[in-house]
């Protein structure tokens, strides 16, 4: 309401002016002396100011109008690359505080080694002939290599075997084609686990190759060694469940259960990168 009556009190003065601007040009045309024009003057000029003032005010009202139409447009666009850069922000601080809360709950050392990772999800499984895959949803986009370790909250899952651009393949710990070396935990008995058909089929890591000596019982925990080139020392392989001895050459061989439920992974941590700091 109150901006109608704004718009009519312009038109009208609008209407005002033209008006009295047409009777001062008809007075003058007509004759009459100047001291009749002076203060018909006296009367209009006021008048004129205002309409001038109309006149100008509708000027800066359009010029208004397209520099807020133009600022508006910027800051809408300022305020969608705001939210954009606050989302990217939030993405990066959460992933490296999973990433620090996974190093902190596996006991990698951030002081003795640089451990980069990247978190991924399980897309699907392949389970035929002698070969247990995993697909994850990360590739060579997110910098995953073939070759790269594979572990969860758990412990060590397998290795990338096969990348894409937004996928890649991992084979399972329990895999002949997958090789970690290994040690008892907390007795410094260095080994090294490789998966077998035989073993595959039980779900289960074969470790050999014990340092001469070596005493290894059910119940041991198996981690990576100290002496691994990909993974950091102490992360979990699993549990011995069972250790046989060669009657001629006296070597051991145990049979070692996965921490990860390996039929029940859904996400998993790929490190990407890896370095050993060396005093």
């Amino acid at each position: 309401m109150k901006k109608l009556l704004q718009n009519k009190t312009m038109i009208v003065l609008i209407v005002i002016s033209v008006l009295l601007v047409g009777t001062t040009s008809f007075i003058s045309a007509l004759g009459y002396t100047s001291y009749v024009r002076n203060a018909i003057g006296i009367v209009l000029t006021p008048v004129q100011k205002g309409a001038n003032y109309v006149f100008d005010s509708i000027e800066d009202i359009f010029s208004s109008k397209e520099d807020y139409k133009k600022l508006k447009e910027e800051y809408e666009e300022a305020k969608k690359l705001l939210a954009e850069q606050n989302a990217l922000l939030a993405e990066a601080e959460l992933a490296l505080k999973e990433n620090e809360e996974l190093k902190n709950y596996l006991g990698i050392k951030t002081d003795a080694s640089h451990v980069a990772l990247e978190n991924a999800n399980v897309t699907g499984k392949q389970s035929g002939g002698h070969t247990n895959i995993i697909t994850i949803d990360k590739g060579t986009y997110h910098g995953i290599k073939p070759g790269m370790p594979v572990i969860d909250k758990n412990g060590i899952v397998g290795k990338i075997t096969e990348t894409g651009l937004n996928w890649s393949k991992v084979t399972f710990i329990t895999e002949p084609n997958v090789t970690v070396g290994v040690e008892v935990e907390g007795t410094g008995i260095k080994a090294v686990s490789k998966g077998s058909y035989t073993s595959s089929k039980e779900g289960l890591c074969l470790v050999t190759h014990f340092s001469e000596g070596a005493s290894v019982s059910i119940g041991d925990r198996i981690v990576s060694s100290d002496e691994s080139v990909l993974l950091p020392e102490g992360l979990l392989l699993g549990v011995v469940e069972r250790v046989e001895t060669d009657p001629a050459t006296r070597e051991l061989t145990a049979y070692v259960k996965p921490a990860t439920n390996l039929t029940e992974v859904h996400s998993v941590m790929v490190i990407t990168e890896y370095e050993r700091a060396y005093e």
